[in-house]
């Protein structure tokens, strides 16, 4: 599916129901720092947590399982300054690994780091889609999650 080039909402803070999770997202540059990492982990005390944070203009992302309070694992990546590796810390489960793998395939095939194309920034939402069900970028265009509530004021 491709990235969801109409906008179907404004940016904003929304949640939806996707299966049995809960999804947060604070979407655009005005609201993709409202959901805190920390409050990602005080929620772990009732279930798995899966906290997502992506930033398209530094090509970062941060991507971490929280349970009881901490995190289990996590995967960070700052390629700001170009392709690089993500850090894995913790019990990274091994589809992850398996997905780098593949991108850092794609990632060679399109000329190595010095590509003008940076495939392993797609592990986080990739990964996370895999976990949830959902990707930020994609998901919502397809129609099948909704209501989609707002949570804060446009």
């Amino acid at each position: 599916m491709a990235e969801l080039a109409e906008e179907v909402y404004d940016t904003g803070l929304y949640a939806l129901e996707v299966d049995d999770w809960l999804v947060v997202i604070g979407d655009g540059f005005d609201h993709m720092n409202v959901v805190k990492r920390a409050q990602a982990a005080s929620l772990s005390d009732d279930g798995d947590v899966v906290y997502l944070y992506t930033d398209d203009s530094a090509m970062a992302f941060e991507l971490t399982m929280f349970g009881g309070g901490k995190p289990l694992w996590s995967i960070t990546y700052d390629g700001s300054d170009g392709v690089t590796a993500p850090v894995f810390d913790g019990k990274v489960p091994f589809a992850a690994r398996t997905l780098l793998a593949t991108l850092e395939k794609e990632q060679a095939k399109a000329g190595g780091p010095k590509a003008d194309v940076d495939h392993i920034y797609d592990l986080a939402p990739t990964f996370a889609e895999q976990l949830t069900g959902f990707r930020h970028d994609t998901s919502l265009s397809s129609g099948d999650h909704v209501p989609i509530w707002p949570l804060a004021a446009r």
